[in-house]
């Protein structure tokens, strides 16, 4: 088989978020590899707003990326697209979204501006690049909207215009009187002064005469010239009105905005963002959002309710497993969808007879479907690093890849990710550092359990806990350590009701755990890890002290305060509004999640490693370009060092001061 075809195809799994919009040839390849096992496509094109949400990995990207070639393929003459006829779709990325971040802290009105900017900016760019006529003439030719009518032509490329000339300057809203003033004084002065005297002398007699006048005129005026700074600001109204326009003149049946990475804003912006995002939602204007957030890293606030604003499409395993029915019949459907991502991706890419990569199939895939418990990055992962030890380890490079190999990969791909962890928890830098004590005590557990078996045939790969200390296990899940499978378990003693997990693969592996989903085996008592879990009672308990401060009318709140029906409240009374932490725990710095794992990769790695960017971003799932500019920034404060390779001019990253604790 040609390697640098299948290094090209292992790799699309890993940077399907580096495809250029622009890029017709791989957006037509992506979506001629994509495997929709969740069957979203559908929906995805529908006019209905939705959250998206999952683990970084589970193909969020790809999913909006696959639903936007859909839309595009709704303008041509190709049969079967899932979209409405001439359907406009337009992709939003937040992680490049600087203006929001750079108006994080203004008025709302300000903000407001910010938050239409984005997608008017992003309607532009897709309509240019989808049409490159408007980019070269202002006209919209027959052949892009299939006008019969030039009259509906003309009414097009006018409010085409009006659109280019509003992101321009937009509408005035008001005067802001709080500019520079100019004061001039003009002082005029004039004086008149008149004055007679007259004397006469008569004789005999002597008589005096004296006539005396006086004339004094002064005058003074004062010109004062005041700037005075004219806003501009666009509203939501503004963005629902002229879009409106466009689409009633191009006959657009409906505006879908793919919105991705609202993980990647900060909690503050995340709230603001919603506040205006729901001014969109359901407002029958014929624009309809795709909203994708990470699980348990988003927040929607008060103003968004789920399943009534938005409605919610998983892509996590629970989900999967739900609709499955059953763990074990999950698992089967596990393994035969990675067989079809693999297989369809490497068929794409001209690889013949794809099924003859491995030396026993049906076992590669087995074990690729437990290693990537329904994350395809994971997948990426493993396959590129089997594939490079089948390449590496012996004197001809084999073609095929033996079952040591996909081993190897799996543990790659398990180590991998618990060095970001550690990396990132080390002097709780971006989470905190007791996660690594809760990881190590659930594997003496684990361990502990599996040893209870003389012939160690009872597998120890799955627990359960119990709802309330599912917030423990946030990190692990999130990092890939642990994999949430079923909620709503119970043990054959207990009716208690808990959520089921179970290990990473390569980390059962690596302490020989075994591997079971019989239900007859994991149901049993022992599994319940609550009691491990509970140790760790003191980094949870909560303070009634507590406070939280609304962002509109400055109330404060003591937790104890926000307790309703045994549930806190999380907006102001009055306002409605989110409030905000005051003396929240502080545990290292406010990091979003891909920035927490930018972290752990870059501090698990020591000078010698010679880590480069391009690895951090395959292995977190990022642009090049954020590890660069964010690893700038962590090197000027101290948390990691950077320095040029000797071999090339490209910089290696690694921990700061070299340690690797």
């Amino acid at each position: 088989m040609t390697s640098p075809r299948l290094d090209e195809a292992f790799n699309s799994m890993l940077r399907t978020d580096y495809i250029a919009l622009n890029d017709t040839e791989k957006l037509n390849l992506l979506a001629d590899y994509y495997v929709d096992y969740w069957g979203y496509i559908n929906q995805m094109v529908a006019p209905v707003d939705q959250l998206v949400v999952g683990r970084r990995g589970t193909g969020k990207t790809t999913l909006l990326y696959r639903a936007l070639v859909e839309c595009m393929r709704s303008w041509g003459n190709q049969a079967g697209s899932s979209a409405q006829s001439r359907t406009l779709g337009i992709y939003l990325d937040l992680v490049k979204c600087q203006s929001l971040n750079s108006f994080s802290t203004v008025d709302y009105e300000h903000f407001e501006h910010a938050f239409i900017s984005e997608p008017c900016d992003a309607i532009r760019e897709e309509l240019v690049r989808s049409w490159p006529d408007l980019a070269r003439e202002r006209t919209l030719i027959d052949r892009v909207f299939k006008s019969r009518e030039s009259r509906r032509l003309a009414a097009t490329n006018n409010e085409l215009q009006r659109l280019a000339e509003i992101i321009k300057t937009g509408l005035p809203r008001f005067v802001d009187r709080s500019g520079s003033q100019e004061i001039r004084n003009r002082n005029s002065q004039s004086t008149a002064d008149k004055a007679s005297v007259s004397a006469g002398l008569k004789m005999p007699a002597a008589e005096l005469k004296v006539d005396f006048s006086d004339e004094h005129t002064e005058s003074r005026e004062t010109e004062v010239t005041r700037s005075e700074n004219m806003s501009y600001r666009l509203t939501v109204a503004d963005f629902l009105r002229v879009v409106g326009d466009l689409r009633k003149a191009a006959e657009i049946p409906y505006l879908i905005i793919f919105v991705d990475e609202f993980s990647s804003l900060d909690d503050t912006l995340q709230g603001r963002f919603t506040t205006l995002l729901k001014k969109i939602l359901g407002n029958h204007s014929g624009v309809y959002i795709k909203l994708c957030g990470i699980t348990d890293h988003y927040r929607l606030g008060s103003s968004i309710i789920l399943q009534r604003d938005l409605f919610e499409l998983s892509l996590d395993l629970d989900s999967f497993v739900e609709r499955s029915g059953s763990l074990k019949s999950a698992m089967d459907h596990l393994i035969g969808l990675t067989k079809n991502i693999v297989e369809q991706r490497l068929k794409v890419y001209g690889i013949e007879n794809p099924g003859s990569l491995f030396d026993e199939a049906s076992s590669a895939y087995e074990n690729l479907s437990m290693s990537a418990m329904g994350v395809p990055r994971t997948l990426g992962i493993v396959l590129k690093q089997a594939w490079s030890r089948a390449q590496s380890t012996s004197a001809h490079a084999r073609s095929r890849i033996r079952r040591a190999d996909v081993d190897y990969g799996i543990r790659y791909a398990s180590r991998a990710y618990y060095n970001q962890m550690a990396g990132s928890a080390r002097d709780n830098i971006a989470i905190p550092e007791h996660v690594l004590e809760l990881w190590d005590s659930l594997l003496e557990r684990a361990g502990q359990e599996r040893k209870k078996s003389r012939t160690n045939s009872v597998s120890s790969s799955h627990f359960m806990v119990q709802p309330r200390y599912e917030e423990r296990l946030k990190y692990l899940n999130m990092f890939f350590l642990v994999h949430l499978l079923e909620q709503g378990r119970t043990t054959k003693k207990e009716g208690i009701n808990r959520s089921l997990y179970c290990f990473d693969y390569g980390t059962a592996l690596e302490n020989h755990f075994g591997w079971s989903t019989d239900k007859n085996t994991i149901r049993q008592q022992r599994f319940a890890y609550d009691d491990t879990l509970s140790a760790f009672d003191k980094y949870y308990k909560r303070s009634e002290d507590e406070e939280f401060r609304c962002p509109r009318c400055r109330t404060t709140f003591k937790r104890s305060q926000l307790i309703v029906a045994g549930h806190q409240l999380s907006f102001c009374p009055v306002d409605r509004v989110d409030l905000e932490p005051i003396n929240a725990p502080n545990i290292g710095h406010n990091f979003t999640e891909e920035e927490i794992k930018i972290i752990g990769a870059i501090r698990s790695a020591r000078e010698e490693d010679n880590l480069y960017a391009r690895q951090v971003a395959d292995d977190v799932g990022c642009y090049v370009q954020k590890v660069a500019k964010f690893g700038a920034k962590l090197e000027s404060q101290g948390i990691i060092s950077r320095k040029v390779a000797p071999a090339d001019s490209r910089k290696i990253y690694f921990s700061h001061g070299g340690d690797n604790a």
